[in-house]
């Protein structure tokens, strides 16, 4: 058994959920890739795992380590609720000639309409979910 380095399996994870946020609420919002959400889970998921599991074993042999794994799953749940509220942001701040201020829309309430209004689109968002964490508890073994 090798030894682990927990610290930088950590930093690597964060590095990529951080990412894998951008990434995610840019394909969601602006560009409006819906079924692009899907793939961005799958490869999410993998980089956070990943990230996780180079950081911690360097790409040595190692048995699974059920703690990073429960970590993986943390930091996808960030990755995914965060791009959803920066996608929720970023379309607000693109409403054209608006007359309410930014703050103003920026709500608990608005963040759900925008959420639950989008048709099909949170089954897809749950969907990508499902995808992220599962790659992430492969990838962080």
């Amino acid at each position: 058994m090798t030894a682990r380095s927990t610290p930088r399996a950590i930093a690597l994870g964060i590095a990529a959920t951080a990412t894998v946020l951008l990434g995610y609420a840019l394909l969601s919002e602006p560009l409006e890739i819906t079924f692009g959400l899907l793939v961005a889970g799958i490869v999410g998921g993998w980089l956070i795992g990943h990230a996780l599991s180079y950081g911690a074993w360097n790409n040595r042999d190692h048995e699974p380590y059920r703690p990073l794994q429960w970590t993986a799953l943390i930091l996808c749940a960030v990755a995914w609720v965060g791009a959803l509220v920066l996608a929720f942001v970023i379309s607000q701040a693109l409403v054209p000639d608006s007359s309410v201020p930014l703050g103003d829309k920026l709500t608990t309430s608005n963040f759900f309409d925008y959420l639950f209004g989008l048709d099909f689109v949170p089954v897809v968002h749950v969907l990508a979910f499902a995808l992220m964490a599962f790659m992430a508890w492969r990838g962080a073994r």
